[in-house]
């Protein structure tokens, strides 16, 4: 026992017991999670001698109370996140630069259009390569001779690009994620040539089978169920349909067409009973080793070997390594603890990646793991089943409602449902396909993948039913803090031992996220980034509603629809009130709207609305809102809010039109304050509208521009836009 000492003739003061104990594995690993998630609340680059000062201080306490590793863990997290981000700004990317590369193709090829794009990892560059430090990853796209597989290696001649041009997401920092996968560049394909296997080299032999698989599949089956196959035995779901992973992701089971931990774990079980297996059948080997040993080291390589075949993605790489800390501590001697596998796991994957913090998949699978860790895993029987899949599902939803806002009610019954019909049927009729396959029993592999597609499709057909019962999925929306701060608070109440006082009562935190959140802002615009259209979403209290406008071309309505789909989403909302319809073009996909109104000249298209549904005087507008109805027979939608009025949407008009709404309408025009109109308008007139109601602020809104405003207490107030991050290396 340790003592402090104080000076001469001071009395002895004993330490308490866990002053001087040192930190388990789990604690240290929660310690780096927070210092690398402090660090990732950083905008900008914090200095490096602050967490390095910490640290020497975290040292220094150390000394003589051992839980002051904690804080060296918190401070050394951060500075290690500071040190790779400043090895990945180290980068420097030339821009219209022709240069050679040899590498290897690290991602599933996505053909969009009539090229491929696809990660490629360096291995060698050309003399005129950019000089300096090189990107880890480039982002290639163009053509190639051959159909590209992932782990294929290729000489490719390329011609780099402007980081700024690869597209972004409404849904997620495309560009934060890049920037931390090492994708530092972007070049395109001025020609390649495959390169032979090299029978030395095991990513070779990985990438090689990877594609015997691919072909086998796609030659016995159609696209989509190819893809099913595809995505259960070697990771790769690029071939089914969005409509399918919509209805596995609404019903909570979209893990399912992933690489989980449990396939990694049943080809590690199966290793270790086949070895086991063999073992016994020699008497020699038997008497020198137990069976038991060798089938634990037989079962690490599987686990890691099916985890590179499956592409190595977070789930696969997590459950290798809870595998093999399980099996080290089997052979040790030591005590198997679920925490500190997994906590390793953890540690193991955010220090080879910081940037996995800000990856979805990583607190997923994390939290489904950490939820059945909590609960008891490896008990069997039905009841066991319906605890774990009840207990993912609470740990889960606060994490799925922040991050997408919504949540599956239906998740846990889905999964009690369809996990044994994939897990026990479809994964296994896959793998042995996938093994036939590479054994080149073409018969075989082509009965064991139709018999999976058979079963899968099923499962697809269970689960659209599943989806049609009420209420089986809400939209909660995102960025609501005291609701998530609340949800999280029940989850960790939830998970206290059994006997626990109001344990059962902690559910209650759950019911905020399902509560619809208050607006105090009078009204509150969002101009869309519907690249040449205009796409404006409202808000006004409880109603909402959208104003659309010049969407002809597929590229506008793709960017509308998904940039649509994503502020639905983050509101909480499953339909809009009220859409009004400048013209007849429209965002892919449709939104869902409660009434629509189209301009009057809709009645010389097929299909067009009823008439009371046109924007003039004898249509019933949105509340609080008011048509504006000229002489002339056709003309955009024009609608005025407030009761100024303060505001005008206008859409796409040609100078006869505003000069008519002048002189019709002059002395609102003098009234309102804003007027939000498509960038088409030509400069006559945007001249006639400055000239008609020259107080107002004028924004024109279309060609890539996005922006927020709110009016609140008579003053329109618009967002300033974040200045760019360090990440955002296209800025």
């Amino acid at each position: 026992m340790r003592y402090f000492l104080g000076h001469k003739g001071a009395s002895v003061a004993k330490l308490p017991p866990w002053a001087n104990s040192w930190p388990s594995l789990p604690f240290l690993a929660i310690a780096a999670g927070l210092g690398l998630g402090l660090f990732h609340s950083f905008r900008q680059l914090p200095a490096l001698w602050i967490s390095l000062s910490v640290m020497l201080f975290g040292l220094l306490l150390a000394w003589k109370w051992r839980p002051a590793l904690l804080l060296i863990a918190v401070a050394g997290a951060f500075a290690w996140g500071i040190w790779q981000a400043d090895l990945r700004l180290a980068v420097h990317w030339p821009v219209d630069q022709d240069f050679s590369v040899r590498g290897r193709i690290v991602s599933i090829p996505q053909l969009g259009g009539r090229e491929y794009r696809f990660l490629l990892t360096p291995e060698h560059w050309s003399a005129e390569a950019p000089a300096g430090a090189r990107p880890d990853t480039i982002i290639v796209h163009g053509n190639l001779s051959e159909v590209p597989i992932v782990g294929q290696r290729w000489q490719l001649r390329l011609h780099s690009e402007s980081l700024a041009s690869l597209p972004g997401s409404p849904f997620a920092d495309l560009a934060r994620q890049r920037f931390w996968a090492g994708e530092g560049g972007v070049a395109r394909l001025q020609g390649g040539r495959l390169l032979p296997v090299s029978h030395w080299n095991l990513q070779d032999h990985i990438a090689a089978a990877r594609e015997v698989v691919l072909h086998a599949s796609n030659m016995a089956l159609d696209r989509e169920a190819a893809g099913f196959v595809q995505a259960l035995s070697i990771g790769v779901g690029n071939q089914l349909p969005p409509e399918i992973w919509q209805v596995y992701r609404d019903t909570g089971t979209a893990h399912l067409l992933v690489i989980s931990g449990s396939h990694v774990a049943v080809v590690a079980g199966l290793a270790l009973w086949l070895s086991q297996w063999l073992w016994r059948r020699i008497p020699w080997l038997v008497a020198r080793w137990p069976a038991q040993t060798a089938g634990i080291l037989c079962s690490i390589p599987a686990a890691w070997a099916y985890a590179s075949f499956a592409g190595m993605q977070i789930p696969g790489e997590r459950a290798a390594w809870m595998i093999t800390a399980a099996a080290l501590a089997h052979l040790l001697g030591r005590p198997n603890n679920a925490w500190q596998g997994l906590s390793l796991a953890a540690l193991l994957i955010a220090l080879k990646n910081p940037g996995a913090l800000v990856d979805v998949g990583f607190w997923l699978s994390l939290g489904a793991v950490a939820a059945l860790v909590a609960v008891g895993y490896g008990e069997v029987g039905w009841r066991a089943l319906l605890r774990s899949q009840w207990a993912v599902s609470i740990a889960l939803m606060p994490l799925l409602a922040g991050l997408f806002g919504q949540v599956s009610l239906i998740s846990p019954v889905a999964n009690v449902l369809v996990i044994p019909l994939v897990e026990l049927l479809a994964v296994p009729l896959a793998l042995l396909g996938a093994l036939f396959a590479l054994l080149d029993l073409e018969l075989l592999s082509r009965l064991f993948f139709h018999l999976m597609a058979l079963e899968m499709d099923a499962v697809t057909a269970l689960l659209r039913v599943l989806l049609h019962i009420p209420f089986a999925r809400i939209s909660t929306g995102t960025g609501r803090t005291w609701a998530l701060l609340a949800a999280v608070l029940g989850f960790s109440i939830f998970f206290l031992p059994v006997g626990w006082p109001g344990r059962r009562l902690a559910l209650l935190g759950m019911v905020p996220l399902l509560i619809p959140a208050g607006d105090t802002t009078d009204l509150e615009l969002r101009a869309l980034d519907a690249r040449s259209g205009m796409l404006l979403f409202w808000q006004k209290g409880a109603q909402s509603g959208i104003f659309s406008a010049n969407l002809w071309k597929a590229a506008s309505r793709r960017s509308g629809g998904l940039a649509l789909t994503a502020a639905l989403r983050q509101q909480g909302v499953t339909r809009v009130d009220a859409w009004l319809r400048s013209d007849i073009s429209a965002p892919q996909p449709l939104p869902i709207a409660a009434r629509q109104w189209w301009p009057a000249g809709a009645r010389d298209y097929p299909g067009g609305p009823p008439a009371p549904a046109f924007c003039r005087a004898d249509g019933v507008a949105p509340t609080g809102m008011h048509f504006l109805t000229l002489s002339a027979p056709v003309q955009p939608c024009m609608v005025t809010w407030g009761a100024g009025p303060d505001v005008l949407i206008l859409g796409d008009a040609d100078v006869a039109t505003v000069k008519r709404l002048a002189a019709e309408h002059g002395a609102a025009l003098h009234r309102v304050q804003a007027i939000f109109a498509p960038a088409s308008l030509g400069n006559t007139e945007r001249a006639a509208l400055s000239a008609a109601a020259a107080q107002a602020q004028v924004f024109y809104l279309g060609e890539g521009k996005s922006g927020t405003w709110t009016w609140q207490a008579g003053r329109l107030h618009r967002a300033l836009p974040p200045a760019p991050a360090y990440w955002q290396l296209g800025a």
